[in-house]
């Protein structure tokens, strides 16, 4: 038996060219390098795939997705699609729930995205395949074989395809400079976007690029741009296991004694190392937890979810453009496109002619010329756009024709994906439920009422709205503007933020866009359901939340708003826990509200009357009530927040009735409020404006006698000058707390008139602005009353007497004026 020949010794990193010829020789694979969404790279592999036609066509892309493939290259599907891949680590595989989570206790989710589009290479490399006959497949690694490499250094789990080692190597950035380009595309488009090149002559180009690209002036194994080493992102372990791929393909054709090459596209990085790579088969483990999936797409969403780097409207155009035959199709789809702008920017009411899009093409053909493009790129239309369409000052004009631009060249296609397919279940839960609720998907705006007090329907449909407002799904309209002038989609009680809780009816404003979908792609780890979704992003807000018990009542608020009853004893028994543990009174206060409109408010929520929950309503009371005197020392800053919540916890504890008889845990005790409002007012130390209203809810509860409240005031206005200061913090969270009944008390009034009728005149005038403010909690009617008291307290008349004679003292101080503005007028007669 012959023995196999030894494989080659790759080239060296130098032999550039020779390197380039290895590849460009090997009769069994041909090696074609792309930038993804490429449209010149995509027409050169599908001439290259119709004139070969080869025996298979591997592609870069996650294996798991092979299956989908029919689907991909079916005619009755038409991109853009995405091949989206989601894993949920609930048994903690990769050890990072915890660190991609909120919590230990919420897995990771790690999600990858491989749009696929028109002028995307691997995409009309299978359907030339397809056409061709060949055999189609991904060979890289699915997700749970990338994990340990490329999400692991992502905060939100997420990868996207890209050229990241091309565009961050050390050769491109000196070519960049060289040519003074300002990023990637740009100079990829002005060196390489060349559909009428050969295809050999192509390949090579690209080639040379990428060998340079990826080993001039690198070590072995390092990465482009002082990245990590490509052992550790990932990048030699993806190459081994395409390799693998490869090589079994190659062998089953041996077999199959099939004479006929195959094609391999991949990024050009790796085809520049995959003929020198040594097979290797990655070592992962799929389960249920993974995912994958064809799901249509839109141009909005891939710009989106590139950052916006992304114009897929002007490559479709491009691409369109190389389809008709067009002898340079750039030049062809920048035209038409300036076009396009032009319209946009006329919708908006922006006065652009037909003129200035003559001279914005002129413009951009010079630019085109000056920076050496074979053709106007989308940057020259860019700065063409700019030149041509916007008149006057660009800080003030720019932004409009900027945002018309944008508009046009992201473009808005949908993608539409073959009914064998099936549906994403979590899109076909939200189209149900919008059908079951009557809900009109159309576009067109509508404004929906729901009356949650009379119709049981209104309130599940209510729950389903503000499930997807709670996922942002961007299904809404414009209802009107709301409070600052900005425009809302939703009118109606809000328990959350305590608004608006007179209004017994909902309005929402519903406007369907492309966008749902792809938000609903997004969203589709989170569960098959739009219930299921909204529990899971619940439990995942919960989890960072934490030990608060403000923003876990909140959440639990927002639980019975969407109906979600299945959750709620789990989310409850969490709350319960951030009330015992949080010590902070601004949250214990916020939480006994939650609590309060969750026991309490009317019948459109679930929880009405509901007994565990008037439990704990009063465990949160006492929670709150204990730590009460803990904030005694808070500073003049952080007062006001404080002061309002000590108001509102006493304002519970007249409201919420002591209960005589039922559970015990859940009655309301008052004396434990007075007793810690009694230790606020007796310690000298507490905040004035705290101590203030502490004594005023005592007066209140008639705990505290007139006298006594004097007393204190008194003991400002007769101490040291720094606590004579703090005299009007004192009766400003006095009145704050108490102002109806000074208004019904003489004897308050009298006394602390009383106590301010003992100062002295410097003393009056330092605490004037500070008496003022205090006062200003008074409405005009109120103060008229106050003055009418204290005139009769001390004498006075309630009507001056015009004829009376001027004292003696204000004559004095008059003449002495009119002599000074006589003296200062002197010169002017």
């Amino acid at each position: 038996m012959a023995r196999r020949p030894r494989r080659a010794p790759p080239p060296a990193a130098a032999d550039v060219a020779g390197g380039v010829e290895r590849i460009m020789a090997d009769a069994r694979v041909i090696w074609f390098p792309v930038k993804h969404y490429s449209p010149a790279c995509a027409r050169q592999v599908q001439r290259l795939i119709a004139a070969v036609r080869p025996a298979a066509v591997l592609v870069e892309g996650p294996e798991d997705a092979t299956d989908l493939i029919p689907h991909l290259v079916h005619p009755d599907t038409a991109p853009p699609l995405t091949i989206f891949s989601a894993y949920v680590d609930r048994k903690n595989r990769f050890g990072l729930n915890g660190r991609l989570s909120p919590s230990a206790d919420v897995p990771a989710r790690f999600r990858s995205w491989w749009p696929m589009v028109d002028f995307c290479p691997e995409y009309t490399a299978l359907m030339a395949g397809h056409a061709a006959g060949a055999e189609l497949a991904f060979v890289d690694l699915p997700v749970p074989g990338r994990i340990p490499f490329t999400h692991a250094r992502r905060l939100d789990g997420t990868e996207v395809v890209g050229d990241h080692h091309l565009a961050t190597s050390a050769y491109f950035d000196a070519l960049a400079r060289k040519q003074r380009r300002r990023d990637f595309e740009e100079f990829w488009r002005a060196n390489f976007e060349r559909p009428d090149l050969p295809v050999d002559h192509f390949r090579r180009r690209v080639l040379t690029f990428a060998w340079c690209a990826r080993y001039a002036g690198s070590a072995p194994g390092a990465a482009p741009g002082g990245d990590q080493p490509l052992d550790r992102d990932g990048t030699l372990t993806r190459e081994a296991h395409m390799r693998w791929h490869i090589e079994r393909t190659l062998k089953r054709l041996k077999a199959a004694d099939d004479p006929r090459p195959i094609v391999v596209v991949t990024g050009a990085f790796h085809s520049v190392a995959l003929p020198f790579t040594k097979a290797a088969k990655a070592k992962f483990k799929l389960d249920r937890n993974l995912d994958t999936l064809l799901t249509p797409y839109s141009f909005t969403a891939l710009a989106r979810l590139y950052h916006m780097a992304r114009t897929p409207g002007y490559e479709q155009a491009v691409w369109q453009a190389m389809n008709a035959g067009e002898p340079r199709p750039y030049d062809h789809a920048a035209m038409a496109l300036l076009v396009q702008i032009m319209r946009a920017a006329r919708d908006d009411g922006l006065a652009v002619s037909t003129a200035d899009a003559v001279g914005a093409w002129h413009a951009a053909g010079r630019l085109a010329a000056l920076r050496g493009n074979p053709e106007v790129t989308a940057h020259d239309l860019l700065d063409a756009c700019r030149m041509g369409y916007v008149k006057g000052d660009e800080r003030v004009w720019g932004g409009a024709i900027a945002r018309a631009a944008r508009a046009v060249l992201v473009g808005h296609a949908q993608g539409h994906l073959t009914p064998e397919a099936g549906i994403l279940p979590l899109l076909g839960d939200f189209h149900a439920e919008a059908k079951r609720h009557r809900i009109d998907l159309t576009g067109a705006e509508k404004n929906v009422r729901l009356d949650l007090h009379k119709q049981d329907k209104h309130r599940l449909k209510s729950a389903f709205l503000h499930r997807c407002a709670w996922l942002s799904i961007p299904m809404f309209g414009t209802l009107d503007a709301g409070r600052g002038g900005m425009a809302r989609y939703f009118r109606g009680p809000d328990p959350i933020a305590g608004t608006d809780l007179h209004l017994i009816t909902e309005t929402w404003a519903i406007r369907w866009t492309e966008a749902v979908d792809d938000r609903l792609v997004e969203l589709c780890d989170r569960g098959a359901s739009i219930a299921q979704a909204a529990a899971a992003e619940l439990t995942a807000r919960l989890a960072e939340a934490a030990d608060d018990a403000a923003a876990t009542s909140a959440l639990l608020l927002q639980c019975a708003r969407m109906m979600l009853v299945d959750r709620f004893d789990a989310v409850l028994e969490v709350v319960d826990g951030a009330v015992e543990g949080d010590q902070r009174f601004t949250h214990l206060v916020d939480a006994l509200n939650h609590f309060v409109l969750l026991h309490a408010y009317r019948g459109a929520l679930a929880t009405r009357g509901l007994d565990r929950l008037a439990a704990t309503v009063a465990a949160t009371f006492r929670k709150a009530v204990r730590v009460l005197p803990s904030v005694a020392r808070v500073d003049a800053e952080a007062l006001p927040p404080i002061l309002e919540r000590m108001l509102t916890l006493a304002r519970h504890a007249v409201t919420l009735a002591p209960a005589e008889d039922g559970d015990p845990r859940a009655r309301i005790d008052r004396t434990l409020l007075v007793e810690a409002l009694r230790r606020l007012a007796e310690d000298p130390e507490t905040a004035a404006g705290l101590r203030g209203a502490a004594f005023g809810l005592l007066h209140g509860f008639g705990a505290a006698r007139e006298r006594t409240v004097a007393a204190a005031l008194s003991g400002y206005l007769r101490g040291s000058e720094a606590r004579r200061l703090l005299a009007g913090g004192f009766l400003d969270g006095l009145f704050q707390a108490s102002r109806a009944v000074f208004m019904r008390s003489p004897r308050l009034l009298r006394a602390i008139n009383a106590a301010l009728a003992e100062l002295d005149w410097e003393t009056f005038k330092t605490l004037l602005p500070d008496l003022r403010r205090a006062f200003t909690r008074f409405i005009p009617s109120e103060l008229d009353r106050i003055g009418v008291r204290v005139a009769e307290e001390i004498g006075l008349e309630e009507t001056a007497d015009a004829d009376a004679p001027v004292p003696a003292g204000i004559a004095r101080v008059g003449a002495a004026l009119d002599a000074r503005v006589e003296a200062a007028l002197e010169g002017w007669w």
